[in-house]
């Protein structure tokens, strides 16, 4: 990983690089910032400009045998520390038991999440980092490197740490030379406050939508969709790659047809749309829902700002302003507003999908045509 494949950023990167080279990088770093924000690809990136062997002025050279080594997770002095689960009666688990698994999660899903780590451990038991991996921890690190001038540990999600977290106290206060410990987390008040008090806090931001916007489009992604997945995926990169994996996501259109029954009392139509949209998965389902969400506040903000501040697809421009033509209030937008909220909260509740779309669709028909009955009386 390197800083450029990292997501926006720009100051913490300058920050970083300018410690590393003046020899001043703190040995113990919090990167700290909501999920999707690039925490871990960023710790990646500063532990391979760090043992890169022919480090450029703003990057590692991402040629060498080190980088090579790290671009695969595989350089025998990077450390990786991260929750597990006991899928052994009879064996403590330890991040080293689980690192193929995780090699392979974190190369394809370098912004991924702990839930959807151990999603793909296909567990629903609680993660947890145990006493046994901060021992093992201690004795990683008190050996001397095998390659590079520098041994560095990243654990990602410390938060799992619970009190046996202690035991790698004095490490973080008193590591050996050379040593440098990466926590990478999203709920640094989850940290245990002896080792929050011990590290450096490195925070990140909240990714723009125009950055994820230019990062998908470096992707090959149609900027059109760059501009609504970027735009729906609130800052979360990883969100905003799994919309783009989305193939059926052509949420507008969808959008439009559920409209055009709903306004129209078009009833065997809206039979049909809610026969396609329940063969969906449920996560498609809410999300699709969430853009609905998202473009009615963008109605609102369209009907106080204008179109210059927004944005929006031109797509979507003209759906929200035939809604304005039709009347829709903004009372009733908060109304619409409310049960689709509550439709996701049922979803994830696994309420029957074909019964919810088609009593959520006739709840909405009653608002938006009483809204035009006011209009046109």
């Amino acid at each position: 990983m390197q800083f450029n494949d990292v997501v926006g950023q720009q100051d913490l990167k300058a920050n970083i690089i300018s410690l590393v080279r003046q020899d001043h990088l703190p040995h113990a770093l919090l990167f700290a910032g909501r999920d999707g924000s690039g925490g871990l690809p960023l710790a990646m990136a500063t532990a391979q400009f760090i043992i890169c062997e022919n480090r450029l002025e703003t990057d590692s050279c991402g040629e060498c045998a080190a980088c090579t080594k790290m671009a695969k997770m595989q350089h025998p002095d990077m450390h990786f520390s991260f929750p597990t689960y006991k899928k052994d009666a009879n064996k403590i688990p330890v991040s080293n038991d689980f690192i193929r698994d995780f090699r392979e999660f974190i190369l394809a899903n370098p912004y991924g999440n702990d839930t959807e780590w151990l999603k793909f451990l296909d567990t629903d038991k609680q993660g947890n980092i145990t006493a046994l991996e901060c021992r093992e921890i201690i004795l990683k690190l008190q050996m001397r490197s095998f390659e590079s001038e520098y041994k560095i540990l990243i654990m990602w999600y410390p938060e799992y740490l619970e009190k046996e977290g202690n035991i790698l106290l004095k490490l973080i206060e008193e590591p050996t030379d050379k040593t440098l410990i990466f926590f990478v987390t999203s709920n640094p008040d989850d940290i245990l406050p002896t080792i929050l008090s011990r590290t450096q806090l490195f925070p990140l931001k909240r990714l723009t939508d125009n950055e994820i916007r230019t990062a998908l489009m470096q992707k090959g992604v149609l900027d059109e969709n760059a501009i609504r997945f970027s735009r729906m995926a609130e800052g979360d990169f990883h969100k905003a790659l799994s919309l783009m994996a989305d193939t059926s996501s052509d949420f507008i259109e969808t959008l439009r047809n559920w409209l055009n029954c709903i306004y129209a009392n078009k009833g065997l139509e809206l039979v049909d749309w809610i026969g396609k949209m329940v063969d969906n998965t449920k996560e498609h389902q809410k999300k699709f829902i969430d853009y609905v969400i998202q473009l009615l506040e963008h109605l609102i903000r369209y009907r106080t700002l204008g179109p210059a501040n927004l944005v929006m697809t031109g797509s979507e421009q003209k759906m929200i302003e035939v809604l304005i033509a039709k009347g829709i209030s903004d009372h009733a937008i908060m109304e619409v507003n409310d049960l689709l909220n509550e439709s996701i909260y049922q979803i994830e509740r696994n309420a029957n999908t074909k019964i919810l779309f088609h009593s959520l669709s006739l709840r909405i028909q009653k608002i938006v045509l009483r809204t035009t009955a006011i209009m046109q009386s």
